[in-house]
């Protein structure tokens, strides 16, 4: 099996992922972004359009130049339901050019699904809405822009998995694999159904219907396992259906920024109060 998703599913992961993704180049300037970017950045989602200085990150040559993946750094946003949030960004080569690699999540008032009822509209919701509208004035990545996203996928510190319909983990990049212990062994995680690095059965089970049903699980908190271990994180995930069957999700999965924050609820999700 290849180390990457094929063509088709990295170019759809990337332009309908539910974060923002983008790649710049050694100047900071845009050189891809997906649709959530355009929602979240706007005019700075353009390409050429300086990325760190429309984030309030004014010290990118110095992060570029360390090459150290860079987790949780807060950022601004130009959109007024979502000013601000967290960016992750990688760096690496692509025929012989150094880009940074960006994930931006926003920050949302509850996550949808909605871990209690009586709680208002979800701001989750309403990203992933935005997200998901159709938008003439989007151009998606083409098939010249496999290179970049195959190095994103290599680089950027966000986890990502595709799983597939009956469950089981396709397809995992190197911080997915590494933040459940996997590293040393990939082939123990990927090739297995996804609950065994649940650390709550409850949600897995809960996640595992709604990817069936195309429900989107946006700034989600969760924690997944590592050797044992809880490991505290935030989760974007999508599913990609055709003719009602999943084809395979759009996981992707952050470090939490605020580990000690209570994890999300799944228990009052059935709708049947």
């Amino acid at each position: 099996m290849s180390r990457y998703p094929s063509s088709e599913q990295l170019l759809d992961l990337f332009n309908w992922a539910s974060p923002a993704m983008l790649v710049t180049d050694a100047e900071g300037a845009v050189v891809l972004a997906n649709k959530a970017a355009f929602e979240l950045l706007k005019d700075a989602a353009t390409a050429g359009a300086r990325l760190p200085e429309a984030l309030g990150i004014g010290d990118y040559a110095a992060l570029l130049a360390a090459g150290t993946p860079v987790e949780n750094r807060r950022a601004a946003f130009a959109h007024p339901d979502f000013p601000s949030g967290y960016a992750n960004i990688g760096f690496g080569e692509v025929d012989g050019g150094t880009y940074g690699f960006w994930a931006l999540r926003p920050v949302t008032t509850h996550p949808t699904p909605s871990p209690a009822p009586g709680e208002g509209p979800s701001t989750a919701q309403a990203w992933i809405s935005q997200v998901d509208r159709a938008d003439a004035s989007y151009t998606p990545a083409g098939a010249d822009a496999i290179p970049f996203l195959q190095a994103y996928y290599d680089r950027c510190p966000v986890a990502i998995h595709l799983i597939e319909e009956d469950g089981t983990v396709a397809h995992a990049n190197w911080k997915d694999i590494a933040i459940v212990g996997a590293s040393a062994q990939p082939d123990t995680y990927v090739g297995h159904h996804i609950r065994r690095i649940y650390a709550d059965q409850d949600v897995v089970e809960d996640f595992l219907g709604r990817w069936g049903e195309d429900a989107p699980i946006i700034d989600f908190r969760a924690d997944f396992l590592n050797q044992g271990e809880r490991v505290p994180v935030v989760i974007f995930s999508t599913a990609k259906v055709e003719n009602d069957r999943l084809k395979n999700t759009r996981c992707f999965v952050f470090p939490d920024s605020h580990p000690d924050r209570e994890r999300d609820k799944v228990t009052a999700l059935d709708l049947s109060f």
